[in-house]
């Protein structure tokens, strides 16, 4: 599909959806309590139906036509949409960060933000293919630069802002979360772990490779050091381990539910693009490297497949 086609279909869907939620707040006021923190006047969050209309609604539609249509300015009216997208979630964040509360909003938000982030780099080569791979070298301080806002921007949104938002969502529906020995301990331990070895492998893509993790902004050089070394894509099963030590961590079955169905996500869709991708570049080097390395299992030895 090429990646006019995925942009200005989702821009679509986010105008009908940004239409359907707010019809769910102004058809039953109650659930405006939430999306807002407790305490706070139903006013607090109709000041934002103004200029999600106009914004969010018809700005999602415009773009949406732009992009389909290939008009000149469209590039400029994506970007500027992402601008007036994270403005409003930053906001919610903010809220979030200072009360404790309203997490649902803000990993809604946050959601969008980084939906209407990801088509905006997708959207630029009309006919590429995958759309979401992208060869972009760089020189390694850029690289690493790149690298760095990327870990910290979907580390906040995916496990922190999202997970915030699924126990928010758990406690408000009475879900009971569970308890387990070591819950305190074991988790952070996990995580830490799971974490310098997402960066570890990381800062590997961005000075073997010279590019990102970003599939959109992928290194040119097949890497097979570092972490690589003993797994094929250590990023996703750092990702995954970090999930599940939150999700342990709270006792919440939702973010240890979302953390699965992400691993199950990455092997089913994204794995097979990136590997096809892989094999066009790299060719034999890509196989040989795939018979020494296990894919989701360490491989601590070499070994090939007969």
């Amino acid at each position: 599909m090429k990646p006019t086609t995925i942009v200005a279909v989702y821009l679509i869907v986010q105008a009908l959806g940004t239409v359907v939620w707010w019809g769910m707040l102004l058809s039953t006021p109650q659930s405006m309590g939430w999306f807002q923190p407790a305490g706070w006047t139903t006013q607090s969050l109709l000041g934002f139906l103004l200029p999600d209309l106009v914004l969010l609604v018809a700005g999602s539609t415009i773009t949406s036509f732009a992009v389909w249509t290939e008009k000149s300015w469209s590039t400029l009216a994506i970007w500027m949409l992402v601008a007036a997208v994270w403005y409003p979630t930053l906001y919610c964040i903010g809220v979030s960060f200072m009360t404790d509360q309203a997490w649902i909003a803000s990993a809604t938000m946050a959601t969008m933000a980084g939906l209407t982030l990801a088509t905006a780099t997708i959207h630029g080569a009309r006919d590429q293919s995958p759309a979401m791979i992208r060869v972009t070298p760089m020189k390694k301080a850029t690289a690493i630069a790149w690298t760095l806002f990327q870990i910290t921007l979907f580390w906040s949104i995916c496990l922190w802002i999202l997970p915030n938002g699924m126990v928010e969502f758990e406690r408000r529906v009475g879900w009971n979360g569970f308890e387990s020995a070591g819950q305190t301990t074991i988790p952070i331990l996990i995580f830490a772990f799971a974490s310098m070895v997402g960066i570890w492998s990381a800062m590997t893509m961005a000075t073997q490779g010279k590019g990102t993790p970003l599939p959109t902004a992928t290194a040119p050089a097949l890497v097979v050091s570092g972490p690589y070394r003993f797994v094929r894509n250590p990023m996703a099963v750092a990702g995954i381990l970090q999930g599940l030590a939150i999700g342990w961590y709270w006792g919440s079955y939702g973010v240890v539910a979302y953390s699965l169905a992400g691993a199950l996500l990455w092997h089913l869709c994204v794995r097979r693009i990136e590997e096809a991708d892989l094999l066009d570049r790299f060719g034999d080097g890509y196989v040989e490297y795939c018979d020494a390395v296990r894919l989701w299992l360490p491989t601590f030895h070499a070994r090939r497949r007969k």
